[in-house]
């Protein structure tokens, strides 16, 4: 039986094997891309993968995945079937100065969301409408380029919906203990888009230990993996100094 709040020092496919069928509320992972030379930097086997996940996920289950081409490209296609859209994390620093002089640099990471059904969605930052707005639908017919009203109506209480382009500024540099950490704003935006208070989150590549800061600072569960004693070891006392929910080890 996985105990929640945990980070175990695990091989992720093997940990997982543990989880009950069906049991995790959402999917949060920054998985490795395979970009680069470093040790945990190996993309894991797709096939297995996602027999874990879809075996752990609900029907309703979002299944929210960092990446960056060429990563992001080979992650859709592993399973197109269930991919639904992309997020764009804009940057505020870039990449890729070593090729400046032969292509752009780079300042956008990609976040793409599966699911086996409609994954669940809690769109943040909301705003109510002080008078309602009552509209009628356009009904589309062959021809592309016309419309008609259908005589539906719908009523619009609230407005700010948020469009996919997210804008985080990175952590600061002396708080950064892995070189791919995603700062914690930007995964508590996720968590509480994607799962309500109590809910499970999954991170199977835990890193730095951010998606659990994220969930214990919106007052969610999560079950982490780590393989690298010194990532895994850094998390655990780095979610001591920034967790602001609850008392954690």
């Amino acid at each position: 039986m996985m105990e929640y709040n945990t980070i175990y020092f695990e091989d992720c496919l093997e940990g997982m094997k543990k989880i009950p069928n069906e049991s995790i509320d959402a999917i949060i992972c920054d998985l490795p891309y395979g970009t680069t030379a470093c040790s945990w930097d190996e993309v894991l086997p797709w096939d297995k993968l996602w027999e874990s996940y879809l075996r752990i996920a609900k029907k309703d289950t979002p299944i929210v995945l960092f990446g960056a081409e060429p990563f992001s490209t080979a992650l859709r296609m592993s399973n197109f079937k269930l991919y639904k859209y992309d997020w764009y994390w804009l940057k505020n620093n870039v990449t890729g100065f070593t090729f400046a002089k032969t292509q752009p640099m780079r300042c956008i990471e990609t976040i793409s969301v599966f699911s086996k059904g409609r994954p669940n969605y809690y769109p943040q930052g909301l705003i109510p409408l002080k008078n309602k707005r009552v509209a009628s639908r356009p009904e589309y017919d062959d021809n592309v380029y016309s419309s008609r009203l259908s005589g539906k109506t719908y009523t619009q209480e609230v407005t700010g919906y948020p469009n996919n382009l997210l804008r985080f500024s990175k952590d600061a540099t002396k708080y950064t203990i892995h070189p791919t950490q995603k700062p914690i704003a930007l995964l508590e935006y996720l968590v509480k888009t994607y799962t309500q208070p109590g809910e499970i989150v999954l991170d199977n590549c835990m890193g730095s230990g951010t998606t659990a800061i994220a969930c214990l600072n919106t007052d969610r569960q999560f079950i982490g993996f780590e393989t690298n004693e010194k990532y895994y070891k850094q998390s655990l006392e780095r979610i001591k100094t920034n967790v602001t929910q609850v008392e954690l080890f």
